[in-house]
């Protein structure tokens, strides 16, 4: 999921029908338009497998992370299901991916390596930025990453959601030193404490450096101060379909009036959340 702040609007893989959706948030709720794929499972340039991650650059270019697949595939502004995308690169097991406006960089998690890869400026070369296949346990290492969130507006730090160790990870940019990484939420075991996390899956950061987290198997949003040891939940903690309940949260997103947007994947719905400050 992406939110597109000057045209508020939402860019949504619908994975199981092999599609990229966008829905205006001005007059909810709205009728989706296909922007990609909707051309039957598959790995052509027109079609995806199972589509995980998508983000839209400075110039309007569509990119999507295929995990079915094992590609991002680019396509053009103003795309639909006719439309063929153009292979960027091949990536064992895409996650989710996140673009710097400013400079077009695309981070992309890649879940079977523990790595995130970085795409400078949308090239076709990219580079680690996170992880490595090494110790999986170790600070500078990942294990199965999930979601990755480049904050280009506060801290100028990659964040990235370490599943098998169930925590989030704070990367100084172009950084591998394990002395300028540092665990930000979790790694405290599998659990529904406040001091943990079950399965994160996606994380946001505000201007005051609080994180957001989508905690997936707990089915709960978490948020946690900076410099916090543990979070408090803002939304659901049970499973369910009720308005306050979530089931295997997947995305999280801020629209430009600071609602909090929830892809509750299980449940096949996108929540708008009204947050009260802390």
């Amino acid at each position: 999921m992406y939110y597109d702040q000057p045209n508020n609007r939402l860019i949504v893989a619908d994975q199981g029908n092999y599609r990229i959706l966008q829905f205006s948030l001005n007059n909810t709720p709205s009728v989706a338009t296909v922007v990609a794929g909707n051309n039957g499972q598959g790995c052509n340039m027109n079609q995806f497998s199972a589509p995980y991650g998508v983000g839209v650059d400075s110039t309007g270019q569509l990119y999507v992370a295929d995990h079915g697949c094992n590609q991002v595939v680019r396509f053009p502004s103003n795309s639909n299901s006719t439309t063929s995308g153009t292979l960027l690169s091949s990536v064992a097991y895409t996650a989710l991916l996140s673009i710097n406006p400013l400079t077009n960089d695309i981070y992309v998690a890649s879940s079977y390596e523990s790595a995130v890869y970085k795409f400078v400026g949308g090239s076709e070369s990219p580079v680690y930025a996170a992880g490595a296949p090494a110790d999986r346990n170790a600070v500078n290492q990942l294990a199965d990453p999930n979601g990755v969130y480049y904050d280009y507006l506060y801290t100028n730090a990659l964040y990235v959601t370490d599943n098998y160790n169930n925590c989030v990870k704070k990367f100084q940019p172009d950084s591998m030193n394990a002395n300028l990484i540092t665990v930000v939420a979790g790694c405290n075991g599998a659990g529904s404490g406040a001091n943990q996390l079950n399965n994160p899956r996606t994380v946001l950061v505000d201007s005051s450096g609080t994180l957001y987290i989508a905690d997936g198997s707990n089915n709960r949003i978490q948020r946690w101060l900076q410099n916090a040891t543990s979070g408090t939940t803002i939304i659901g903690g049970t499973l369910g379909t009720a308005s306050n309940q979530l089931n295997f949260p997947e995305t999280i997103l801020f629209d430009k009036y600071n609602n909090l947007l929830v892809s509750d994947s299980h449940n096949n719905r996108i929540q708008l959340f009204h947050l009260t400050k802390c």
